[in-house]
């Protein structure tokens, strides 16, 4: 394109519009095809303001107007995913792209392919959400940490750009992105203590913690994200009242990729809590948590 013919149009009807447009026409209908991001409660797919999903819409000419049609790809591995749909044959294709390649972040992405399908009993032809396929991953190897079988949880209400989930998914990315930790930061509303809780299906038996924090602040920073002042663990024991652990030492603060492990007797429950105690004095820091580790007594 080397100048503009007409007026620009504002698209304003296709929910989560964020970036990476890709214009297509099948038959008479028009579809547009994109990165959306509308991170929040109500969100179709975007749990943070970082990820996005990819959507559609539709329209009989390609200035609009678009109706929105929904969501065709679930967020991947990498926070952004943009789209390409290219047809060979009688097959469809969805092309987009994650951070699923050996050494891959979220910067150093790599291309994904996958069959797209069109429901042609609507008006007009629908996309059927696409269903994301990976190599066969190798076998896990045994770990004592079995934080990543459990469903994470906070107090309050994380911050939108933060995630819980990233406290048990096994990475401690060194250069992380917001969505790669939970943080408790809301500038000068930080609250002063936070709690993450671990909640697994069924009793398991744990003798360990560790805590990988975040911290863009030095300790006892009342600003940013600076190590927390204070944790200490507790369990769900069998009367339904939580406990304190015993543990052999204390609770380090030191922000490290690699913790050491806060050893304690070994107990059976099918919740634990962390409550952490941020740094500060009426104003107080954000918290910053890249990974909870919860060990067994024995690799599993």
């Amino acid at each position: 394109m080397v100048t503009v013919k007409g007026s620009v149009i504002t698209v304003s009807s296709l929910t989560g519009y964020f970036e990476a447009p890709w214009l297509m026409k099948r038959g008479s209908t028009y579809y547009l095809v994109y990165a959306a991001n509308n991170a929040g409660a109500n969100s179709p797919c975007t749990p943070t303001s970082y990820h996005a999903c990819i959507a559609y819409g539709t329209a009989s000419s390609p200035l609009g107007p678009w109706a929105f049609r929904g969501v065709i790809l679930d967020i991947v591995s990498s926070t952004t995913s943009h789209p390409g749909i290219y047809q060979m044959n009688n097959n469809w294709f969805l092309t987009y792209h994650t951070r699923d390649a050996v050494g891959g972040t979220h910067f150093r992405r790599s291309i994904a392919l996958d069959k797209l399908e069109w429901d042609d009993s609507t008006s007009p032809p629908s996309i059927r959400k696409v269903v994301q396929t990976k190599r066969a991953a190798p076998a896990g190897q045994p770990s004592r940490n079995i934080a990543p079988r459990a469903t994470p949880s906070a107090s309050g209400t994380t911050p939108i750009q933060y995630w819980i989930a990233a406290i048990n998914d096994g990475r401690v990315e060194t250069n992380p992105l917001p969505p790669d930790y939970w943080s408790s930061y809301a500038a000068e509303r930080s609250p002063q203590t936070s709690t993450l809780t671990y909640t697994w299906p069924s009793a398991v038996q744990l003798n360990g913690v560790a805590m990988a924090f975040f911290a863009d602040q030095p300790a006892g920073s009342n600003i940013g994200v600076p190590p927390p002042a204070s944790w200490r663990v507790e369990y769900l024991n069998s009367g339904g009242a939580w406990t304190a652990v015993s543990p052999s030492g204390g609770y380090p603060t030191t922000v490290t990729d690699s913790p050491t492990e806060v050893r304690f007797t070994t107990i059976s429950t099918t919740s634990l809590r962390t409550i952490l105690t941020a740094s500060g004095n009426g104003q107080y820091g954000g918290i910053g948590v890249k990974e909870w580790f919860a060990y067994a007594p024995t690799a599993v």
